[in-house]
C-alpha cells in the first residue's frame, strides 16, 4: 500500500490540478480581503474593513471546508477510469481495501495541505490589509482563535467528507452522480430532518447531531452584536464535532470498502 500511495502522490504533485485549485481558491480568499481594504480606504466611515468582519465570514461558513474537501477528491480522481489507474492497481495484486484506504489517506493529506495554504494566505492578508486593535481581543486575537479552533474542530468531519467522496467516486463513474449523492447526504438530508424535527422529536434529535445543521445554529458571530461564540469554543461542543467526525470516518469508510469490494472495475 505504501508504494501505491507513493505513486498516487507522484501522480497528484506532478500534475497541475492541485496547484491550480489551490491558487484559484487562494486568489478568491485574498480578493475578499482586498475588496474590504479598497472599500475601507475609499469610503468614509466604512464599518467592515477590519479583521473581525473578515474572519466572521469564514467562522459562520465552516461547511466550506467540506465543499473544498469534496472538490479536491473530484478534481484529482476525475480520470481514474479513463486512464485505467484503478484497473492497473487491482491487476497488480493490491487488494481493494488497501486501494481505498491508501486513496483516502492521499486525498486527505493533499486536501489538508491545500487548506493550510489557503487559510494562511487568508489570515495573513487580513492582518496585513485590514484594521484591527491588538489591545482589544474582540478586534484581534479572539476572531483568529475562534477561526483556527473551528478549523481544527471541523477537521475530523472534513476527513469523513473526503472518505465519502472517495467512496462515491469509486462506485459511480459519472461525476454528476457523485456530486448529487454527496450533496444529498451532507446537505439535503440534514435540512430535511431539521424541517421534520419541527414536528417530530426523533428527527429533531437526529438533526441536532448533523454538522451542516449545528454549524448553522450553534455559531453566534454576528458583526453587529459585538460578541462572538461558537460551539467548538466549549468542551461539549468541541467533543461533539470530534465524535461526529470519527463516526463519519468509520461509517463512510466501512460503507466505501464494502461497496468497492463488489464493484466491477472495467
Amino acid at each position: 500500500m505504501v508504494n501505491y500511495m507513493k505513486s498516487e502522490f507522484y501522480r497528484i504533485f506532478h500534475d497541475r490540478t492541485i496547484y491550480l485549485l489551490t491558487a484559484v481558491i487562494t486568489g478568491l480568499a485574498v480578493f475578499v480581503n482586498v475588496v474590504l481594504y479598497l472599500f475601507e480606504v475609499n469610503t468614509t466611515n466604512f464599518p467592515y474593513g477590519n479583521v473581525r468582519f473578515s474572519f466572521i465570514n469564514l467562522i459562520t461558513g465552516m461547511p466550506i471546508f467540506y465543499i473544498g474537501a469534496m472538490l479536491v477528491v473530484m478534481l484529482l480522481s476525475s480520470d481514474e477510469y479513463k486512464n485505467g489507474v484503478l484497473k492497473n492497481a487491482v491487476a497488480g495484486g493490491l487488494s481493494r481495501t488497501r486501494i481505498f484506504i491508501g486513496k483516502c489517506i492521499v486525498y486527505s493529506v493533499t486536501a489538508m495541505g491545500s487548506a493550510a495554504v489557503i487559510l494562511a494566505a487568508y489570515i495573513s492578508t487580513a492582518y496585513g490589509l485590514l484594521e484591527y486593535d491588538p489591545a482589544v481581543a474582540l478586534e484581534s486575537s479572539l476572531p483568529l482563535r475562534i477561526l483556527l479552533t473551528g478549523a481544527a474542530a471541523n477537521l475530523p468531519f472534513s476527513l469523513a467528507v473526503v472518505i465519502l467522496a472517495v467512496a462515491l467516486n469509486q462506485n459511480f463513474k459519472k461525476e454528476s452522480h457523485v456530486c448529487i449523492i454527496w450533496a444529498l447526504i451532507v446537505y439535503l438530508i440534514p435540512n430535511v430532518l431539521w424541517i421534520l424535527g419541527l414536528k417530530l422529536p426523533l428527527c429533531a434529535r437526529i438533526a441536532e447531531w448533523l454538522p451542516w445543521n449545528f454549524l448553522r445554529t450553534e455559531v453566534s458571530a454576528a458583526y453587529s452584536s459585538r460578541q462572538m461564540d461558537a460551539l467548538w469554543m466549549h468542551p461539549e461542543g468541541f467533543w461533539k464535532l470530534m465524535i461526529v467526525g470519527v463516526v463519519g470516518i468509520v461509517v463512510f469508510g466501512a460503507a466505501g470498502i464494502a461497496s468497492f469490494r463488489k464493484k466491477d472495475i472495467s
